[in-house]
């Protein structure tokens, strides 16, 4: 038995902050189920909600990065999905259902994760036929607690893979990622 039932909505993903019209859907979503278990609905007024939601996206568009990094293969060259595989799996990564290799933090919670440039993702039974000429370390900001440790970590990472394969650490423009560049990012990082 329950004397009051909460409804809420999410005001912001990242596609943009709800508008009036899906606030209004679920304000009569709200009323309806209200009305078959015999019960009253209170909503607020949706005004302020719609403020609200407008500048909690604006806060977000400010602190909503993702930061990548790049090993891309020397010109004419192309990365093995085994080879990617084993160094993955022999730096602590996990292979996801989704086709994405996640370092994840001692709660299980992914730190980043490890991306194909090319269009078929890393599935466990497909990755052996794999041959792509770039993969891509991602570092989800937001969700992370201590941002320049993880991006730390990954860098380190990225670097090894380099090494490894053979491939040059770059930016998202295939430019050579250097120490100042790497910096630039670690500011970025320090300042959200």
């Amino acid at each position: 038995r329950y004397t009051s039932v909460r409804a809420a909505l999410q005001l912001v993903d990242r596609s943009g902050p709800v508008n009036g019209e899906h606030l209004q859907r679920f304000g009569d979503a709200v009323k309806a189920a209200a009305r078959e278990i015999a019960a009253i609905a209170e909503l607020p007024e949706y005004a302020p909600a719609l403020d609200q939601a407008a500048d909690l996206y604006r806060f977000c568009e400010d602190v909503d990065v993702m930061v990548g990094l790049n090993v891309v293969a020397r010109t004419g060259q192309v990365f093995h999905g085994t080879k990617i595989r084993a160094l993955a799996e022999a730096a602590g990564l996990h292979l996801q259902p989704g086709g994405l290799f996640h370092y994840l933090d001692e709660q299980g919670g992914a730190l980043f994760s490890l991306d194909n440039q090319g269009a078929e993702p890393f599935l466990i039974d497909k990755i052996r036929n794999i041959s792509t000429p770039g993969i891509t370390f991602l570092l989800d900001v937001p969700r992370i607690s201590d941002g320049l440790r993880a991006f730390d970590r990954m860098v380190a990472m990225s670097r090894s893979f380099a090494d490894s394969l053979d491939g040059i650490l770059a930016d998202d423009n295939r430019v050579p990622l250097n120490d100042t560049g790497l910096d630039k990012i670690r500011a970025q990082l320090r300042a959200m």
